[in-house]
C-alpha cells in the first residue's frame, strides 16, 4: 500500500466539497483507478474528471500512469486561451 495526496482545484473542489484528499491505495494503482475512486466517493465529480489536466509531483500524467509512493496528485481544469 502507498500513501498519496490528491488536490482538487477550481470547480472540482466545489463539486467534491473538499480541496485535499489523502488516500492509501495498493502499489501499482493507476491514475484511471484514482479517477474511479474519486467518482465513487464524490459522485458529483462523475464526468468532471474526463477532460482535466492531471499532475503527479508537478509533471503531467495520463490515465495509464502508475502512482508513486507519497505522490502529490493535482487535478486541474483546462484553462481556455486564445
Amino acid at each position: 500500500m502507498i500513501n498519496i495526496e490528491i488536490s482538487l482545484y477550481y470547480h472540482l473542489k466545489q463539486k467534491a466539497g473538499v480541496g485535499t484528499i489523502p488516500l492509501h491505495v495498493p502499489e501499482g494503482t493507476s491514475i484511471k483507478e484514482i479517477k474511479l475512486i474519486l467518482e465513487d466517493t464524490y459522485p458529483a465529480l462523475i464526468t468532471h474528471l474526463d477532460n482535466v489536466m492531471i499532475l503527479q509531483d508537478k509533471k503531467i500524467v495520463l490515465d495509464e500512469d502508475v502512482l508513486n509512493e507519497d505522490a502529490l496528485i493535482a487535478f486541474l481544469t483546462p484553462i481556455g486561451g486564445g
